[in-house]
């Protein structure tokens, strides 16, 4: 620009002729001395700014970038193509806007394959070529899905959106498929396994997609490592998102969310019944237990899913406006993503994203996933289902008791036979009560059955146990049959009935049970199961059957049972030995089922908590826990073992004494003698 000096006006025109109006000298003296004429003419000088400069020079309202993606991005290659709406995937837009928040620098997303994340994160780079431009790097597993990414989705994202067109720069050279050159900023692909791709390129904006499917490449640093090194120079200005589906615990993904992630957002939806917030789990999930075909289920749309508070059952349509009306919340302060954002001002962040929350995904599609490993018991299935339906890593469950050392703990009694009294004392019985622990499975009295443990336990503080009889019976009447009308005989004759039996009345035969068990009061309670509470054992009244208006004849406690408690002394009394006090004993002939099932569970440090990993069955292990916790009710720790009876000589018969006479004949008593 020139530095031509100008009067204002009413300024004298002669004084105007003796400004130096700066003109250069190496313009030609006609030229020079025709535009001295015209600005001496006109003293005003009016300019504006170019099209460009207004461009560059506005200063523009901020905009979350969920605002500016429904503005302005238009999608193409899509199975809802046309303008970007928020609605179909919310919980996208917590991403979208938590990605741009001052204090944040990583963003990593633990995700399930189509659930719209990738889309949302081609979104943030739209937002940051128009309003935080800098140079961009997507890094892809391959060469392959780099150069596909880039023509199929970065290439159309650009030119279908109106705004982001205009900074292309028209020339076919500027639109290759390993880099896109811009008006203002370039965007590289890269991919693992090229140290030269990752190499030597300054980047404000890095994109690392599927980040557990990288490949190492030789006497290199990892890929992921090699890539944040570009974003050095841009300091706090830089961006990073992580997103993939999980692999294992030890992959890169799980390992961001867990140890570089200094807050982890879960999305909680909204019932659109009660309106109550919750976090959905795959648990709540229900389909006909009588259907076990996985096409089925998916074709009939039969999975719903049932809602924690009111127990109203979803389809898909509620579930999508569950999810509308739902937010992200982190897991250790339960903040709304934005009010933990600000207060806490975390720099890495971590979101978890399972496939029932996704729009794309049905709820039956995820039953579908889960009977497949049921019907199969492929472990190919089960980890498919942990990994791209649950978001989670696949876990190799670790049994830390083996179903041969549960059978090692066989004695030599038939089945049904209680143990006998001790040598040294033929008097005294070794067992102080018999108890019974009763898992209840099934939807009704045609398809259901009720797994059941019958348990001796002897006197004292040791609580050394006898398994008398484990099974299965059909029915109520033959579960009273076996309770209460069968009578046990140890090896000497003695007779032993069960003291006191405790049943599951959790799941969909919850009336049922609550019936059976107020028929029979004071020798059965119904059982919840819970993972913690203040107390091993807790009564609770019940007046009314579950879900109706009818009155329980004279009421019913139900007893809560912390699960917890009693499943961490059961894993303790399968290790004592047999020959030890304490010892947790089994009959001879002791079905493999019930070693099996015993050995179901294990304990999970993380989630301080037993897990039950899916398609495995527990039910004996349910029942002996139930059994345990027949033994704590009747405080059967604290009977103490009768004394036996001591065999003393026979006393001599002793003769009659002589009658004494109180009152004496004496004269004068009364008149007379007596």
């Amino acid at each position: 620009m020139t530095t031509t000096q100008l009067t204002m006006p009413g300024t004298d025109p002669a004084a105007c002729r003796r400004v130096d109006l700066g003109l250069p000298r190496w313009l030609h003296p006609a030229v020079r001395e025709r535009v001295a004429a015209r600005i001496r003419r006109n003293p005003h000088w009016r300019f504006g700014f170019s099209r460009g400069e207004r461009a560059v020079l506005r200063r523009r309202a901020p905009m979350p970038v969920s605002v500016w993606a429904e503005r302005h991005r238009v999608l193409a290659h899509s199975t809802i193509p046309g303008r970007w709406h928020n609605t179909v995937t919310p919980y996208s837009t917590g991403i979208m806007d938590a990605s741009f928040h001052e204090a944040v620098r990583t963003v990593i997303v633990c995700k399930c394959p189509q659930s719209g994340i990738t889309e949302a994160v081609h979104n943030c780079i739209g937002y940051a070529i128009d309003r935080a431009p800098g140079p961009v790097m997507y890094v892809y597993p391959d060469e392959i899905t780099a150069r596909e990414n880039a023509r199929d989705r970065i290439l159309p994202m650009i030119a279908g959106s109106p705004r982001l067109a205009t900074y292309l720069t028209g020339s076919a050279d500027d639109r290759s498929s390993l880099r896109i050159n811009l008006r203002h900023m370039p965007i590289h692909l890269a991919w693992s396994g090229s140290a030269s791709r990752l190499g030597n390129k300054p980047v404000r904006h890095l994109v690392l997609d599927e980040l557990d499917k990288y490949q190492q490449a030789r006497n290199e640093a990892p890929a992921e490592a090699l890539a944040e090194k570009r974003t050095i120079t841009w300091r706090h200005k830089a961006r990073i998102w992580k997103i993939s589906t999980p692999t294992v615990e030890e992959g890169p993904i799980w390992q961001a969310m867990t140890r570089e992630a200094q807050a982890v957002f879960d999305y909680h939806v909204r019932c659109p019944h009660c309106a109550m917030e919750q976090l959905m789990a795959f648990e709540r999930i229900r389909w006909p237990e009588d259907v076990r075909d996985p096409e089925e289920v998916k074709s009939r749309q039969l999975a719903e899913y049932v809602c924690e508070h009111c127990g109203c059952a979803w389809n898909d349509g509620d579930r999508d406006r569950a999810v509308r009306l739902g937010c992200w919340r982190e897991r250790s302060t339960h903040l709304e993503l934005m009010a933990h954002l600000d207060a806490h001002r975390p720099g890495a962040i971590g979101f978890h994203l399972p496939a029932w929350l996704s729009y794309f995904v049905s709820l039956s599609k995820v039953a579908a996933a889960f009977l497949q490993w049921v019907t199969t018991k492929d472990q190919e299935k089960l980890k498919d289902f942990c990994q791209n339906v649950k978001a989670e890593p696949w876990r190799a469950h670790r049994e830390e008791r083996q179903e041969d050392r549960i059978l090692a703990l066989c004695d030599d009694r038939p089945r049904g036979t209680v143990p006998g009294p001790l040598p040294e004392a033929p008097g005294v019985p070794r067992v102080a009560a018999l108890v019974a622990g009763i898992d209840t499975q099934g939807g009704d009295e045609v398809r259901g059955y009720f797994r059941y443990v019958i348990r001796a336990f002897g006197w004292g503080e040791e609580e050394e146990s006898w398994l008398v009889q484990c099974g299965t019976v059909p029915t109520l009447p033959a579960l009273a049959d076996l309770l209460w009308r069968s009578v046990y005989r140890d090896a000497a004759g003695n007779e032993h009935t069960v003291r006191l039996a405790l049943q599951d009345a959790m799941g969909h035969r919850t009336r049922e049970v609550y019936a059976f068990c107020a028929a029979n009061k004071g020798r059965i309670f119904p059982t919840q199961g819970k993972r913690s509470q203040s107390a091993p054992l807790a009564y609770a009244p019940q007046e009314y059957f579950p879900g109706t208006q009818r009155r329980i004849p004279g009421g019913l406690r139900l007893l809560k049972v912390d699960t917890t408690f009693f499943k961490n002394d059961l894993s303790a009394r399968l290790a004592i030995a047999p020959e030890d006090p304490g010892a947790f004993h089994l009959h001879h002939g002791t079905p493999p089922e019930y070693a099996r099932e015993m050995t179901a569970e294990y304990y999970d440090e993380k989630q301080q908590a037993w897990i039950c990993p899916k398609g495995r069955d527990n039910h004996f292990w349910d029942c002996e826990v139930l059994a345990l916790a027949a033994a704590h009710a009747l405080g059967v720790r604290n009977w103490k073992r009768p004394e036996p009876e001591r065999h003393t000589p026979a006393r001599p018969a002793m003769q009659a004494a002589p009658r004494r006479e109180i009152f004496g004949s004496r004269p004068g008593w009364m008149g007379g003698t007596r």
